[in-house]
């Protein structure tokens, strides 16, 4: 079956990629603690942005702003040309979006998570199938076609009958990964998608996600191997304390003084 994804994504190697994510000015408090602090970044179609730092930066809170499980407090976001402006009403309630709204710029940005997060009253297939069928209203033919589809590209079409309790765990983030697959989206997120793993399965999810790099899907990591983020990565981004202390591609970003202490063991 021929996906419609992959004609969603340009080459990688195109020169001027359309921009498929932006953040600007990104501020979000939890309490009095002030997470992010004003963070810009921009992802282009067809590249692969690899975000690294330390345990508390605020990696995985970016990441949830991008596909709106946290709503900034301050500041704009830009999801496949559509903007949202992010302020707070008299009352100190945060606008900016409206629930149809939400909905739809989540069906463009699914995350995969670290903890899989499958439903275990489902099968393999009826993990796949359960948000195209709710969310985009696809008929339950067309979600299990588009469903067994993405179970081949990750190696897990022959479980497809099975229930998350009888898959290791890195069978079940590949089933994670189909999952996010099948809602076809322009952006997908890793939020340290090998942290829950076991040593030995640690490398058969990374080389789902070094193949769907290869075609040319956008996507957006949390991550902590930084050697697969060194040769997967397009735009690398070290946060610190809120903040991007510095970006730009990998070699780049090793390479500065600014990282050295954090990325040193891995260079």
């Amino acid at each position: 079956m021929t996906s419609s994804l992959n004609a969603a994504f340009p080459d990688r190697t195109t020169t001027a990629p359309a921009v498929a994510v932006a953040a600007h000015q990104l501020i979000k408090h939890f309490g009095e603690l002030e997470v992010l602090k004003g963070v810009s970044l921009e992802v282009a179609e067809g590249t692969v942005t690899s975000i690294i730092g330390a345990s508390g930066s605020g990696k995985s809170t970016l990441l949830r702003c991008m596909n709106l499980l946290e709503r900034p407090d301050q500041g704009e976001l830009t999801i496949a040309d559509e903007a949202i402006r992010f302020t707070r009403n008299p009352e100190g309630d945060i606008t900016g979006l409206d629930r149809q709204q939400l909905q739809r710029l989540r069906a463009k940005v699914t995350m995969v998570f670290q903890q899989f997060n499958l439903w275990p009253h489902l099968t393999v297939l009826g993990n796949v199938i359960e948000a195209p069928m709710r969310v985009k209203g696809l008929s339950r033919r067309r979600a299990t076609a588009l469903g067994e589809h993405y179970l081949e590209r990750v190696g897990m079409a022959d479980r497809r009958d099975a229930y998350p309790a009888f898959l290791s765990g890195g069978q079940q983030q590949r089933v994670a990964i189909a999952r996010a697959l099948a809602m076809e989206p322009r952006l997908l997120l890793f939020d340290e998608p090998t942290s829950a793993l076991d040593p030995e399965r640690v490398n058969e999810v990374l080389g789902v996600i070094r193949g769907l790099a290869d075609e040319g899907r956008t996507m957006l990591l949390v991550t902590h191997e930084m050697h697969f983020a060194r040769e997967v990565s397009d735009q690398l981004v070290y946060l610190d304390q809120g903040l991007i202390a510095a970006s730009g591609t990998p070699e780049a970003v090793f390479e500065d003084p600014r990282c050295s202490q954090f990325v040193a063991p891995a260079a």
